[in-house]
């Protein structure tokens, strides 16, 4: 089949609008499919200026709805968090994103430090340019944002004192008294402007760039200064968006808004290997493709500090050797289980098992400007028998061992709103005969 594929989505922040927009609106970065729907992208941008919750999570619905009556994409299922922990350890928690709280783990081991599966960075330790796991692990624990996102995914103020907006267009942000770094230096306003403008700036390629493109400013074409980024005091600073976005504090937890201490401009390179944050752990040392020993961070002013005294991450190749030194309490927590364990990893555990809802989604994607795939009857009848076609609780019980939950929408459980029953989505209840007459409706249209 020409432009057909299985697709997954990782929310980078917990919204709505992250799973939709970025997948299917009109030229998105990560559309596909090339789908093109005017009144789902009016719906997403009429969500985008909804004053209230209730609102956008209604406007949402609709755009999903359209979605399901088009299909670009085809609901599979969703993917689990699922791992496990050793016996030296407890309160272990997995977050709306899978990742352990691992500021929370507490250990009986003597030095308090708990061990913990990782992989090598891909580039130096700077947020706006650190777009993969091995290295997100690391700087979401070196570095505070203004926001945090709590296990649930949930979203309270962390070094911001308050974000304020009355058009979801114009934020006014306040930065609580007494946040430092950890060699000492105060976390100012422009601690944040000069962060985002670097990781914005077409010269740096930064992976995480795209992160700035809502701010007034911003270029993917040539340098330019986010001129909506305007100082007040050293406490204070206004963000001016190009259109209304209601989720954009919410984005404010992302890696790609943290800020950065000056001592990071001298020597943008130098500071990556060695960074100086502001979050519960410091970097102690980076022993590469070996291991990654973060401390407790005395001066977090945060509130979520750490649990134990430390984090060693040690950077496993392959999960199936995480997973051994799991079982031989070498490790005490891991992030995944390996193929080869999804049979047993419960009964090997026992209560030490993760398996909870997280935030990936994935589908079949299918390029509507593919002969007989297109956005017409044809197309949206052979799409529809696709779905009607495909048991998704067989799959997910049998060949993932119940560590996936068959897709009811287009976005994940663990975000706020999301509902079993959208409008449209019986289109995902599998049918054989259902789907063995679309395919008849559209082969009467055009022989495939």
């Amino acid at each position: 089949m020409v432009g057909a594929f299985r697709t997954g989505w990782q929310a980078d922040y917990p919204s709505m609008a992250n799973f939709l927009g970025s997948q299917y609106k009109t030229g998105a970065g990560s559309n596909d499919t090339d789908y093109s729907n005017a009144d789902f992208d009016s719906l997403l941008d009429q969500a985008a200026a909804a004053s209230d919750e209730a609102t956008a999570l209604s406007l949402h619905e609709q755009a999903q709805t359209a979605l399901f009556a088009d299909l670009p994409a085809i609901p599979l299922w969703y993917q689990n968090g699922f791992g496990g922990y050793s016996n030296n350890v407890s309160n272990v928690t997995f977050q709306w994103n899978s990742v352990p709280a691992y500021h929370a783990i507490t250990t009986t081991s003597k030095d308090g430090v708990v061990l913990a599966n990782g992989t090598e960075p891909q580039n130096p330790l700077i947020p706006s340019n650190t777009n993969e796991v091995g290295g997100g692990r690391v700087v979401d624990l070196l570095f505070a944002r203004l926001v945090r996102y709590e296990a649930d995914g949930s979203v309270v103020n962390e070094v911001a004192e308050s974000i304020e907006t009355t058009d979801n267009k114009t934020f006014t942000v306040k930065i609580k008294p007494g946040w430092t770094f950890s060699d000492g230096t105060p976390v100012t306003s422009d601690s944040f402007i000069k962060a985002w403008n670097y990781g914005a700036m077409m010269k740096n390629k930064h992976l995480s760039s795209y992160f700035y493109e809502p701010i007034k400013g911003f270029s993917a074409e040539k340098d330019s200064e986010l001129t909506g980024l305007v100082k007040v005091d050293d406490t204070t600073f206004t963000i001016e968006l190009v259109e209304p976005a209601s989720d954009f504090a919410l984005r404010l937890g992302y890696s790609a808004f943290a800020p950065l201490p000056e001592s990071a401009f001298a020597d943008m390179e130098a500071f990556g290997k060695a960074p100086i944050g502001n979050g519960q752990y410091t970097l102690q040392s980076w022993d590469h493709d070996s291991q990654i020993v973060l401390v407790k961070n005395p001066s977090y002013n945060g509130g979520a500090p750490a649990a134990n005294e430390g984090i060693t991450f040690t950077l496993y190749t392959d999960y199936d050797s995480a997973y051994n030194d799991l079982l031989a309490d070498a490790v005490d927590v891991i992030d995944a289980i390996p193929d080869s364990a999804l049979s047993k990893f419960r009964d090997e555990l026992g209560s030490r098992a993760v398996n909870q809802p997280g935030a990936v989604f994935q589908a079949f994607a299918i390029n509507v400007k593919a002969e007989h795939w297109g956005m017409d009857e044809e197309g949206r009848a052979r799409r529809a028998a696709l779905s009607r076609a495909i048991n998704r609780k067989e799959i997910c019980d049998t060949l993932y061992y119940g560590t996936r939950t068959p897709a009811s929408d287009f976005t994940s459980p663990v975000i706020s709103g999301w509902k079993e029953a959208v409008p449209g989505n019986e289109v995902l209840a599998f049918d054989a005969d259902a789907a063995k007459k679309l395919w008849e409706q559209a082969e009467a249209i055009a022989k495939f």
